[in-house]
Formats: structure tokens, sequence, C-alpha cells
């Protein structure tokens, strides 16, 4: 209960940070005020009232009843000031609770000198410094002066009553003799404050307005951030798009490449039977190229769905021989292909349409190395006892050490803009990686490159196939 009822005390909506931390210890001290001045009052009228009457009502610039009437009714006033001001806090006017408390207390502090006269040294004198402490630290440097005017005004009223009602002791003397030095020690006291509680709150300024632009420095940093991300993830699109472009039209320019045998038919001279069969060719060989070509669509979607890839164990030598005419197809001629697999199977547990992906990948490579024409090798054999090796080898260009060292990061190439992703061989090493298997390069400018593929092979025996004839292509 006790916890509940301090928190509430504490929460104080405020949107001002100085003024809550002040208003919090502001509500306590205008709570202790409006419970310590009525108790002192009653403690003092009722054990020390004989003091009370000799010292003050008796000796008061008015009659004693009067002057009963004027501190009762100022510390009523005080009293009153005090409770308001936490209720005006509680309703987040902080500033007028204090201005009121402040203005209350100085004008009893008034009322009081100018009824009982100045006494030097009297316990008001430090009810006047609390205020001023108050108004400058709570309500600023304009409320300091102008309480400090007032404190020295009600000191002035106070030595005029004791003039006017004792101008036999003042008659050698003036009545405000000792208002100059009272100006002066008080006016260190606002000096002081005015400087230190100035300070602070440029201080305070100054933080909050780095606080300010450090916050508007992080806003601008973070949209510069998500600016930056966007550009990334819109170029890693569009470089992504432009790789299943360029694997898609390796696709359609087989297909194109086998739809020139239609031009056959047009010939006078040709063999009907014989031109069915050819056609007949180029059509499987269209359909497996479409067949890839979907495999790519394929691939994408998984890719865009974070689906896992589905394995099954196959002849890789077998699947090499049934690619040759799509792969011949992809290649100018200009560049000759030649073939080698074992007559013996080789059964690899492998994504089949990956182990396609990445060999369409390879051959790609290979022929964009070899613009001037040359010679692709694709060789699969054993690799000791489970183990299977493939091989592309081209009389390329090659590559430096320096290239070969870079050649698997994403988005790196050395093709021309437009013309190159750097995403084929990337998607290559992790097709293979991710088989269980890895990839060994070796390159020289001007010498060709070799690219070695060792894949695990599987434990599943497969029949035995023969082997289909190696096949040449004939160089233009």
């Amino acid at each position: 209960m006790f916890q509940r009822l301090f928190n509430w005390f504490t929460r104080i909506p405020i949107s001002d940070p100085v003024d809550r931390r002040n208003a919090v210890f502001m509500q306590w001290l205008l709570l202790f005020e409006g419970f310590r001045t009525p108790l002192n009052k009653i403690y003092m009228l009722v054990f020390d009232w004989s003091y009370l009457q000799h010292t003050y009502y008796d000796k008061a610039k008015v009659a004693p009843h009067i002057a009963l009437t004027i501190d009762l009714g100022t510390d009523l006033l005080m009293t009153a000031a005090a409770w308001f001001g936490v209720c005006l806090i509680r309703m987040c006017r902080f500033r007028l609770a204090v201005s009121q408390y402040v203005a209350v207390v100085l004008g009893s502090g008034f009322i009081a000198y100018a009824s009982f006269g100045f006494m030097l040294g009297a316990s008001s004198d430090e009810i006047m410094t609390v205020v001023l402490a108050l108004a400058g630290l709570m309500l600023g440097r304009k409320a300091l002066w102008m309480s400090y005017i007032m404190i020295i005004l009600t000191f002035a009223v106070g030595m005029a009553s004791n003039y006017f009602f004792n101008r036999d002791v003042y008659a050698t003397v003036g009545p405000f003799g000792e208002l100059p030095t009272l100006a002066l020690d008080y006016v260190q006291i606002v000096v002081i404050l005015d400087l230190s509680v100035t300070s602070l709150r440029q201080g305070l300024a100054e933080s909050n307005m780095h606080r300010e632009q450090l916050q508007q420095e992080t806003a601008e940093r973070l949209r510069m951030q998500e600016q930056l991300l966007h550009a990334q993830k819109m170029d890693a699109v569009g470089r992504l798009a432009s790789g299943i472009a360029h694997d898609l039209n390796n696709m359609l320019e087989i297909i194109l490449g086998f739809t020139t045998e239609r031009d056959r038919i047009d010939e006078s001279s040709s063999e009907h039977h014989k031109d069915t069969l050819v056609l007949a060719d180029a059509l499987e060989g269209v359909e497996l190229a479409a067949r890839r070509g979907s495999a790519i669509c394929r691939k994408l979607l998984n890719f865009s769905r974070l689906e896992v890839a589905h394995s099954e164990t196959f002849d890789a030598a077998s699947a090499l021989r049934e690619l040759q005419s799509l792969l011949r197809q992809s290649l100018p001629e200009s560049v000759q292909l030649k073939i080698e697999t074992p007559v013996t199977p080789l059964p690899i547990h492998f994504d089949r349409s990956q182990f396609e992906l990445a060999l369409f990948n390879l051959v790609g490579n290979a022929r964009d190395a070899m613009p001037d024409g040359g010679k692709c090798t694709i060789a699969i054999a054993r690799d000791g006892p489970m183990g299977v090796v493939l091989s592309i080898i081209d009389t390329g260009t090659g590559m430096s050490k320096e290239t070969r060292s870079r050649i698997f990061e994403p988005f790196f190439t050395t093709k021309p803009s437009g013309q190159g992703t750097g995403l084929g061989l990337v998607v290559v090493h992790g097709l293979i990686e991710s088989a269980g298997g890895h990839i060994e390069v070796d390159s020289a400018v001007g010498l060709g490159t070799s690219f070695r593929i060792f894949l695990p092979g599987s434990s599943l025996e497969l029949a035995a196939t023969s082997m289909l004839p190696s096949l040449d292509g004939a160089p233009a």
C-alpha cells in the first residue's frame, strides 16, 4: 500500500525533464510545510503561550489581539498555499504551484514585518532565504530577482515600522542603517544562485540540444542505412534476375538451334524418312531443353520458398551422355566438344536438376572463355573406391592467380557489364558443397582452365549400362 502511494507521488506527468524532477521534491516540501506550519503553531500556542505573548504579541507595533490574528492568519495562508501547491502539481501546473506558494510566503512576510517590525536575526530571515532558493531553482532568473527585490522591500517596511512606532530610538540614526548591509548580503546569495542555476540550465539546454542532434543523426543514419540496404537488395535482385535470364537464354538458344532443322523440309532433294528421324531427334532435344528450362524456373521458386533439394540416386555417367546433345547446342561451332564416360555406372546421390544446372553453368563459362574457338572436354570417372570426379576442361584464356582466388565470391566477375552476374560459380559451389563434395580449379593465363568436381558415390548399385562412344564435335 505504502509502495503504491509512493509510486503515485513520484509519477507526475510533466513533459519538461527538469520540472518533472523538481516537482517530485517540491511536492514533498509542500507536504512537509503543509503539516509543519500548523502543527508548530499549535505546539507553541499550547506549550509556549507566555513566551509568544511577551516576546511577540505584546511587543508588536499593533495591538496584541491584532498581532495574534495576523500571525495565525499568515500561518493559515501559508498552510493553504502549501496544500494548494500540492494539488496544482498533481494537475501538472508545477510553475503555478511554486509561484503561488512563493508569493504567499513573501506577502505573509511583508504583512508580518509591517506588523511586528524588523528584528535582525529573526527566524523569518531563514524563510526568506528558502524563498530565494525556491524561486531561483524552480522558477528561474526573473523570479529570483523579483523575490530579492520583494525581500529587501519587506525589510525596509519592517525598519520603517520600527521607526514610526519607536522614533526616540532612531533620534540619532536613520531607520534604514542596516538595510544596505542586508541588501549586499542577500545580493551575494542571489548572484551565486543566479550563476549556478543559469549555468546548470545552459548545460542542460546544451545537453538536450546535443541529444536532439544525436537523435536526428541516428534517424538520418538509419534512413541512409535503409536506403543502402534497399539499393543492395535491388542490385542483388537485378543480378539474380540477370543470372536466371542467362540460364534460360542458354536453354532457348538450344531450342532455337534444334528448330533450324525444319529447314530440311523445304529442300527439294531431301529424303523424307531421314528428315523425319532428324526432326524427331530435334524435337526430342527441344523437349529436353524445355525440361531443363522448367527445372531452372523450379529452382528459382524453390529458392524463393527456401525449399530443400530433392535428392535421388542416379548414374552420373548416363546423365552426362543424355545431356550430350544439349551441351553441343550450348556451344558455338567454333568450339569442339568431347565427352568421356566410363562403361561402368557411377551412381551418386544428388538432386539431378542441380547436377545438370551446375554442369551447364561450367560449360557456359568454358564457352565464354573461348571467344575465338577451342576445345571443351567433359570427363567423368571413378575417384577411389566410392567417389566420382567430373572434369570440365577448356583451352580458353585462363585465369590469373588473383582471379582464381575470387571466382567463388558472390557478384565477382571479369566479364563486361551486362554480360556476367558473378553468381554462376557461386551457385555451382553451393550446390556441390551441399551434396558433400568439393571443387578444385587449375588455371593459368593463356593455358585454359580445368574444373574438377569431386562428389561422394552412392552405395546403391545400378544396373550396368553400355557406354556410348565418345563424340568429337567438328570444329568450325
